[in-house]
């Protein structure tokens, strides 16, 4: 296979800004929500915060898992459509660089955006404009790809536009054709309760692979507790991974039942802190880990970025994690 995975999600420019829960209230932001914004809020949000130095990085939910992949010595691809402003040259320069193969679309108007507010116990809250990210088509889409993949991954956040539901749908036909595993993250609570009965019939009819964490799973399965969440899921799809904060994860495979501990780690910003788990894990998969060793990473990978500033990690990751690797 010439892919570990092909990732498909929305190609977003990261601005992280470290605010005060004052300035939530003021923006009438509920901390840890994802919010979908047009160009007028995105600008308001920005001007409130103009007395910050936000740091600005590459990233969305799914390409942030591809860079990661490649930091750990994997082979990923990632499709995704940009605008066709300088941040889009830059996002496939920067994509490039970090050994992802781009199969990025470029489309008249702006590149999509998050806006990430960091609150002072870590917890993020993002506001994204999707800009050109809402214009992928079936037609971006690399099927050939696909096929020479171990892996396709789809974020849910793809599910919120009709276009974008056309191209992943396009995508998954032709994985499961070809007989390629498919992963699914459900990417957000509120996204689950925007699409939970479309998502159920997805991971029916499509997923080998679910990511979620808590609130994530609670919204889709209409459970409090994590082992009754993690049963009806299994119910729809044979592997579930559940994240769980400080309380580690718990994964189910075909009705076996592991827990993996959190790794004790200073948070300092949570942003990507479940792409990163993915990452870790679908590498681990992919190289023939156990579930259990392919846990043990994941959770290594999201303790690692939580305690940098950004997204993703910043320095040689194999060598950060050497300990967790083969």
């Amino acid at each position: 296979m010439k892919y570990d995975v092909y990732g498909l999600g929305n190609p977003l420019v990261d601005v992280i800004v470290h605010v005060d829960d004052e300035m939530h209230n003021e923006l009438g932001l509920a901390k840890g929500t994802m919010n979908l914004v047009d160009l007028d809020r995105q600008q308001e949000i920005l001007d409130k915060t103009s007395q910050k130095t936000p740091l600005v990085a590459l990233g969305g939910s799914c390409a942030n898992s591809m860079v990661m992949i490649a930091q750990l010595g994997g082979r990923s691809a990632f499709c995704g459509n940009l605008g066709s402003d300088e941040f889009a040259k830059e996002y496939e320069t920067q994509l490039t660089k970090a050994g992802v193969t781009s199969f990025t679309n470029q489309t008249p108007g702006m590149t999509g955006s998050t806006i990430i507010l960091v609150a002072p116990d870590a917890e993020r809250t993002m506001n994204t404009h999707l800009g050109q990210c809402q214009e992928l088509t079936k037609e971006a889409v690399n099927l050939e790809a696909i096929q020479l993949s171990k892996y396709l991954y789809v974020e849910g956040y793809l599910w919120d536009t009709p276009k974008q539901q056309e191209a992943v749908l396009h995508a998954l036909d032709h994985a499961k054709k070809h007989g390629i595993q498919i992963a699914l993250s459900l990417s957000d609570s509120f996204v689950v309760s925007r699409h939970k009965e479309a998502f159920v019939k997805l991971l029916q009819d499509y997923v080998d692979l679910v990511f979620c964490n808590e609130a994530e799973a609670s919204t889709m399965t209409d459970q409090t507790d994590p082992d009754k969440m993690i049963g009806v899921l299994q119910q729809w799809v044979p592997h579930v991974v559940l994240t769980l904060g400080k309380k580690g994860s718990k994964i189910m495979l075909d009705g076996t039942l592991y827990h993996v501990d959190a790794v004790t780690v200073e948070a300092l910003d949570t942003t990507g802190a479940g792409d990163s788990f993915a990452a870790g894990y679908l590498f681990g998969l992919t190289q023939g880990y156990e579930i259990a060793a392919a846990g043990r990473l994941a959770s290594h990978s999201a303790a690692a970025v939580v305690g940098q500033i950004g997204p993703r990690y910043n320095g040689d990751l194999k060598e950060k994690l050497k300990g967790q690797l083969k």
